[in-house]
């Protein structure tokens, strides 16, 4: 799904001349030895260094971090599946920026209180079954509770959002066709660092998945850049940003490998199902016994088992029980009785039943 909606993105967002991707693949070395002319920004091809998953046109000397990698979070499912992305790039001076930041899936809270009968309660931004406990939101609060609010809480947790939501119809089809819902476009926003004023401009592409709760973000990308240069900077990221293309071959591998991954998650989850199964009934059968304790208790009765035969029977709530083994039975609370009944005779003692004890 990943894969597929940066595919459509790529072929949507931009379409670069082959002639300047040529140009661009000159060595580095070559360049050295050039006095670049005022005024001009030189552009090289950029290769996604882990896997060779992408590329992308750079600035001259800007620097990278990053790849297409997963989220560095635990729990995050969709890293078990589907590939993801954290990658930035860095202007020489270190003031402009611009990168992706990871998917997550979110799930409604409303969906595990519907389901439970208001019995579960998970409180929001906890983790529930590998997805963020979030309800469905908008791009511009999604911007503000989970981008500056948790993914780049350090980085951008002063933000600013700057006037309203901007549609962007074109990255709507970076949502999978199941999505019901989706909202796609950008937020500007501004911020302060170290004094110096900064703005910058967050895309992304939310969608739900049916009625199930599910909800996930696809293609968060952001840049930033000093408010005194904004309108320079922000053309050159927008520029490379829009350059951005997946490699056709890491493609095809990272499709087959999702699909192998994907069947061994199915597999781990009917075993947690399984499990989970397993587990309810056996709680169901806890919550049954206590209820047949509190039951004897209410009407002064005991269980007890035969141990030669397997036979359960109730009696009158006696500290000890005993039978012949031909239907008769003999109970008393006195312990030196029950010794002595013992002795010398058929009767033999009767196992008292607490399922509490189970």
């Amino acid at each position: 799904m990943f894969l597929r909606g940066f595919m459509r993105a790529c072929s949507v967002l931009s379409v670069l001349v082959i002639a300047v991707l040529l140009a661009t693949s000159v060595s580095p070395l070559a360049h050295a030895k050039e006095v670049p002319a005022a005024g001009v920004t030189r552009m090289q091809l950029f290769v996604e260094p882990y896997q060779a998953a992408f590329y992308l046109l750079l600035p001259e000397r800007w620097r990278t971090e990053g790849g297409m990698r997963p989220s560095g979070v635990a729990w995050n499912k969709l890293d078990l599946v589907e590939s993801n992305i954290g990658f930035r790039a860095t202007s020489p001076d270190g003031q402009a920026r611009f990168g992706w930041y990871p998917r997550f899936y979110f799930v409604d809270p409303a969906v595990y209180q519907r389901s439970s009968g208001g019995i579960l309660n998970p409180a929001v931004g906890s983790v529930m079954d590998g997805a963020w406990v979030y309800p469905a939101m908008g791009v511009a609060d999604f911007a503000r509770n989970i981008v500056f609010g948790q993914i780049a809480r350090k980085e951008l947790g002063r933000a600013r959002l700057v006037g309203r939501f901007v549609e962007v119809p074109a990255l709507r089809k970076l949502a999978p066709q199941v999505a019901t819902q989706v909202q796609a476009g950008y937020v500007d926003f501004e911020l302060e660092e170290g004094g110096r004023p900064m703005r910058g401009r967050l895309y992304t592409t939310l969608f739900t998945l049916g009625d199930s709760g599910l909800w996930s973000n696809i293609g968060t990308a952001a840049w930033i850049a000093p408010a005194s240069r904004v309108r320079e900077d922000s053309r050159l990221m927008e520029y490379s940003m829009r350059s951005f293309r997946l490699n056709p071959d890491w493609v095809k591998r990272a499709a087959a490998a999702e699909i192998k991954r994907g069947a061994e998650m199915a597999r781990v989850t009917r075993e947690i199902n399984e499990a989970d199964r397993r587990w309810q009934a056996d709680r169901l059968a806890r919550s049954s016994d206590t209820q047949t304790e509190f039951y004897k208790v209410l009407t002064g009765q005991i269980e007890t088992r035969d141990s030669e035969t397997g036979k359960e029977s109730w009696l009158p709530a006696y500290k000890h029980a005993f039978t012949d083994g031909r239907g008769n039975y003999a109970v008393t609370d006195n312990d030196a009785a029950a010794t002595q009944l013992q002795q010398g005779s058929d009767w033999r003692p009767l196992q008292i039943i607490n399922r509490n004890a189970r």
